[in-house]
């Protein structure tokens, strides 16, 4: 599915993800986002594009949850804040990697 956006040039939402994964109640966005973190750990270990930078929070204007951040800073793949200017730098720099990895 994440595959899927990156080749329509295409962003999701938390919300999306887990209705495309039919995750169950309760605590739908927690679960999906333990399954986006180990899709980040497992890109992370081959050096893959980070297709979970396809994914945003509605809430941040179209920047992933802190945690994305946060976890990215402990893969060794980011080293800032989770929100401003590097962050929304960083984040665009991966979306544009997975878009030209996947189209």
């Amino acid at each position: 599915m994440l595959t899927q956006a990156a080749r329509k040039g295409q962003l999701m939402t938390y919300a999306e993800v887990a209705r495309a994964l039919c995750v169950p109640p309760p605590y739908v966005i927690h679960q999906t986002a333990e399954a986006i973190e180990a899709l980040m750990r497992r890109h992370a270990s081959v050096g893959a594009p980070q297709l979970a930078s396809m994914v945003i929070s509605k809430a941040r204007g179209g920047l992933p949850a802190p945690g994305y951040f946060v976890l990215m800073a402990a893969l060794g793949i980011y080293d800032g804040p989770a929100e401003g200017p590097e962050a929304r730098a960083f984040h665009q720099a991966e979306v544009a990697r997975c878009l030209a990895a996947f189209a």
